[in-house]
């Protein structure tokens, strides 16, 4: 396309093509300056805005509602949120898909469907790993009993179910000679806890400290948790039913190696404050939290700046 601003005075300028876009049709006849008079494109400040805090918002919504306690305590309720969430998505779609229908000129409104898209996905992504990995633990422990000065020669593992943290009494320890593993990619290792090595008196082994790629593959050698520390006689109950299906393997092979009984196996970390450790899960699911949500807002504003800066253009190019 030709300079129309480049025509000496007094020559007539070329005609104006009929298929120019309608924005352009009187730029075409002003100089390609910015600081011409009349030749920025005006801009309104609040669509900007809205722009900026509307992704960040449903960034927001769905991260707060897949992160914390509403999913793990009403997953229906938190599904029903996100559904509306998703839903206002779909609206933007629709409007943005009419506006580009009905008008030439760019709107805000397909940058609003994209973003609040991304702010859909990526929030509702990183909330459930966030749920997963930090918080559902903490909500799964934080629901179960705390016991005190268990034996594990008295106890059996049917009257412990509902055990979430265990201080186990004095003389309880870790097995190491009647430890073992499974291998299934990761290396899943148990060891029994027994009261200075005695048999239990039902003569099942119903507690096991546990723990992933922390033992060795060819002999009875567990190293997981706080198992090097004099002072720890506590655990923490493991819940995960992917992990406990492989542990329950990993003790079937014990029995078969040492010729021992386990009749109902409870799975635990060996731990030296677990109490504080299983704070600490909800602490840093807070705090990853706080990062994506300010991760988002920087994000969601750069993208606003290349998009203004784009729209900015819109008619000044060649």
């Amino acid at each position: 396309m030709s300079d129309y601003a480049s025509f000496p005075t007094g020559r007539k300028k070329p005609p104006i093509p009929d298929d120019a876009h309608p924005l352009l049709m009187d730029r075409l006849r002003r100089p390609k300056t910015v600081f011409a008079p009349g030749s920025r494109i005006k801009m309104n400040v609040v669509p900007m805005f809205l722009n900026l805090f509307i992704p960040w918002g449903v960034f927001i919504a769905c991260l707060s509602i897949t992160s914390f306690k509403l999913m793990y305590s009403f997953p229906m309720l938190a599904l029903a949120l996100l559904g509306v969430v998703y839903l206002c998505w779909a609206v933007c779609i629709q409007r943005a898909i009419i506006a580009r229908r009905s008008t030439p000129e760019p709107t805000w409104l397909t940058y609003v469907a994209i973003m609040v898209g991304l702010g859909c996905i990526f929030g509702t992504s990183a909330g459930l790993y966030n749920s997963r990995v930090w918080t559902r633990r903490y909500y799964e422990i934080h629901d179960l009993k705390v016991l005190h000065q268990l034996d594990t020669v008295r106890e059996r593992g049917q009257t412990v179910m509902d055990a979430g943290v265990v201080f186990f009494a004095t003389g309880n320890e870790l097995d190491p000679m009647k430890s073992w593993h499974f291998k299934h990619r990761t290396l899943y290792c148990v060891a029994p806890i027994t009261t200075n090595g005695q048999t239990p008196e039902s003569h099942s082994y119903d507690f096991w400290a546990v723990g992933k790629d922390c033992c060795s593959l060819g002999s009875s050698d567990f190293r997981c948790g706080a198992w090097g520390s004099s002072s720890a006689r506590s655990a923490i109950r493991v819940m995960d039913d992917n992990d406990i299906f492989f542990y329950r393997l990993a003790v079937q092979q014990a029995e078969t190696l040492y010729g021992i009984m386990a009749t109902q196996p409870v799975f635990f970390e060996w731990a030296e404050d677990p109490l504080a450790e299983v704070n600490s899960w909800n602490s840093i699911g807070f705090k990853n939290y706080l990062f994506l949500v300010c991760a988002a807002f920087v994000f969601s504003l750069l993208c606003l700046a290349m998009t203004s800066c784009r729209f900015a253009f819109i008619g000044r190019g060649s």
